[in-house]
């Protein structure tokens, strides 16, 4: 939520300020009138240059500001105005290039106004302003596993409650183990409303196979593990949800990784549900990809070995506590956190207090179904306990953030999601766009769902840095955001991810070199044509006065149309053609939606390998098609989308000139351009 502005605020009054942070030689040499001027860089900035959207120096960008905050762009505040007054304290970036939330996580005496540091201090230091991206990070690990510690007997405590299914796969799961250390399996019967679990759970302790406690009342959750906790005597100890899945060596890698380190008080894995210890993302979810848990804490176990994240808090669901840590820290708060949630969280605060590490081991992965227990009292439980959490530790919704801003365990991530692609049998498609979504992004949405289940579809969308990876099918899923120069790590990363193919929908906006790309790839690619981009920087053969078909003219009068409306950079229409003409000549497949598309390309000698597909036609819903009675006698017209001259906002405007207002009135649902 933005902080409140002052109304009385202006640039003017921010001069005093402005004077360390403007660069007044740069502005000189980015807007050549005010040189040719003769006028004072600094008077005219505060006077108009501001307003005007111009930039105070190199590291603030007053267009990509108001684009990535749509809320001050909403405002109608100037960029730079908004930025003093709230944007710098709440850790806003002033630049595509500057990530403000790393950069005080480096330098915490930058919090007031990180740039205004920076411009001030630590540009002369040579500091960075964004992350260093380390591409080995996310690459497979060349490290070698953690050894698991001699003489360490770890005891695995299982809380049981409700959930005979889950709680049998989960200490079946335990008991397969062979690699388990030495340790004792304790499952902590809460007074079970389910008979046939507790019966189970005897027969089991009969067998010598576990150790059973059985509560005499419903104490919950926080008291059962505190239980468990001193029955494990002097031994290191793994809580574990009844409603979770162990692999093979799960306890011996969480072990390794407690004692990497001095002073590691927890660790838990990745899981499918367990927030800032997630995989592939912190929302929780099935398995992703259609993979077994076998298979993920294969590729965890084969890619990250010797990895691990600090974190503020590990997870209960899976949450190993070495028992060095709990004689210094203590037990869980049963008191505070009842039938649990938040005790943990609590746990390693008070840990981290004490000079404790609680990291994320990114070498294994356990499946956690979630809730099984809590049922559909959960989020009553959630809620109470969370302001319990947040009343004794205020500060811990901040650190919770700070650590998913800084994304530190993101890289390792990427590795899994690329190893499972790898282990797949299904080609890996790359599809390559621009980042303003509209028809584009939904031809794509639409081909996804046809290859769902027969291919896997990587994006490259265009960033205002370079370009940025995603696999859609995972909500959320790891990106990795690297800018146009660094061709080499893209091309290093899609290998790794086992991108066979690729497929060019649009090229606007791309700050990466895709044609040197897609020859290091050395993979086939079509081309979709959605406009006319690659032939007309106007993109839709439009002219940019009158707003209609331009007749496609000759050389000079394209020229003359770019120099009485530049548009994406373009300089001439000879060079900006010869730009974009190698997708078409080196393509397996130009997909024209149209006839007419295919034959405006065979003007420009581009449609040798063009073929036309038609866009499939979406099925006719079955909407209420009755007419509303209308109330008085103007009619009410909605026009869906963007008002455009492309798309139809004269035809808009002259039947609204022929209409009575009285009589009709137009509704935009959507934006006019």
């Amino acid at each position: 939520m933005s902080s409140p502005i002052s109304p009385d605020l202006s640039i003017d009054k921010l001069s005093g300020q402005l004077a360390g942070f403007f660069d007044a030689e740069w502005y000189r040499s980015r807007y050549p009138d005010i040189e040719a001027a003769g006028a004072d860089p600094l008077y005219h900035f505060v006077t108009w240059g501001a307003a005007e959207g111009r930039d105070p120096n190199r590291w603030f960008d007053s267009a990509w500001y108001l684009e990535h905050y749509p809320d001050v762009a909403a405002s109608g505040m100037v960029a730079l105005l908004h930025y003093f007054q709230a944007g710098a304290a709440e850790l806003r970036n002033p630049h595509p290039r500057f990530d403000a939330v790393w950069y005080v996580d480096q330098h915490p005496e930058a919090t007031a106004n990180p740039l205004l540091h920076y411009v001030t201090v630590g540009a002369a230091q040579g500091w960075f302003t964004e992350k260093p991206i380390n591409m080995q990070e996310y690459l497979p690990s060349t490290a070698a596993p953690f050894a698991a510690p001699r003489g360490i007997a770890v005891d695995v405590i299982i809380p049981a409650y409700r959930g005979l299914k889950q709680t049998r796969r989960c200490v079946e799961s335990v008991l397969a183990d062979d690699e388990r250390p030495e340790g004792r399996v304790i499952v902590v019967d809460d007074k079970s409303p389910e008979p046939a679990l507790s019966a189970w759970l005897d027969r089991l302790a009969a067998e010598g196979r576990i150790l059973l406690i059985r509560n005499s009342h419903n104490a919950g959750f926080v008291a059962s593990v505190n239980r468990g906790i001193q029955a494990a005597g002097d031994h290191d100890v793994a809580l574990l949800n009844s409603d979770t899945e162990v692999p093979q060596g799960w306890l011996r890698r969480l072990s390794a990784q407690a004692y990497a380190k001095q002073r590691i008080a927890s660790v838990s894995p990745f899981s499918n549900n367990a927030t800032i210890c997630g995989y592939p993302t912190d929302e929780g979810g099935p398995l992703p990809l259609g993979m077994t848990v076998q298979q993920i804490d294969a590729a965890c176990q084969s890619v990250n070995a010797g990895r691990a994240v600090s974190v503020p808090t590990t997870v209960g669901f899976c949450m190993y506590i070495r028992r060095a840590a709990l004689n210094d820290v203590g037990l869980f708060d049963e008191a505070a956190f009842g039938l649990g949630y938040g005790e943990e969280n609590d746990f390693c605060l008070r840990a981290a207090a004490r000079g404790w590490r609680n990291i994320l081991a990114c070498d294994t992965f356990v499946y956690h179904e979630g809730n099984v227990s809590f049922g559909s009292s959960a989020a009553q439980i959630t809620a109470k306990n969370g302001d319990v959490l947040l009343q004794r530790w205020p500060n811990y919704a901040r650190l919770i953030n700070q650590h998913i801003a800084l994304d530190a365990v993101g890289p390792f991530r990427f590795a899994v999601t690329a190893a499972l692609l790898r282990q797949s049998r299904l080609p890996v498609l790359l599809m390559v766009l621009h980042r303003l979504g509209g028809g584009v992004q939904q031809h794509i949405d639409m081909l996804m769902e046809r290859l769902a289940g027969r291919t896997h579809v990587l994006v490259m969308q265009a960033t205002a840095r370079g370009a940025a990876i995603s696999l859609p099918a995972l909500s959320s899923q790891p990106v990795l955001t690297l800018p146009g120069e660094r061709v080499t790590d893209l091309v290093t990363a899609l290998q790794s991810a086992n991108v066979s193919r690729a497929h060019i929908h649009h090229l606007m906006g791309m700050d990466v070199d895709v044609r040197e790309l897609l020859h290091r790839l050395q993979v086939p690619f079509d081309v979709t044509v959605h406009d006319y981009f690659a032939i007309c920087p106007q993109v839709n053969l439009v002219t940019s006065r009158q707003s209609h078909y331009c007749t496609e003219p000759v050389i000079a009068a394209c020229n003359a149309c770019i120099a009485d409306q530049p548009s994406h950079g373009a300089r001439d229409i000879v060079s900006w053609r010869r730009q974009f003409a190698w997708q078409f000549l080196e393509a397996e497949r130009v997909i024209c939606p149209s006839e007419d598309v295919k034959a405006r390309l065979t003007r420009y000698g581009l449609a040798g390998r063009a073929i036309v597909a038609r866009h499939e036609a979406t099925p006719p819903r079955r909407w209420p098609m009755h007419l509303p009675a209308l109330k008085g006698r103007r009619l009410r017209v909605a026009i869906l989308g963007v008002l455009a001259d492309g798309k139809g906002s004269q035809t808009v405007f002259s039947l609204a000139e022929h209409t009575s207002p009285a009589e009709v009135e137009f509704h935009v649902v959507g934006y006019a351009e």
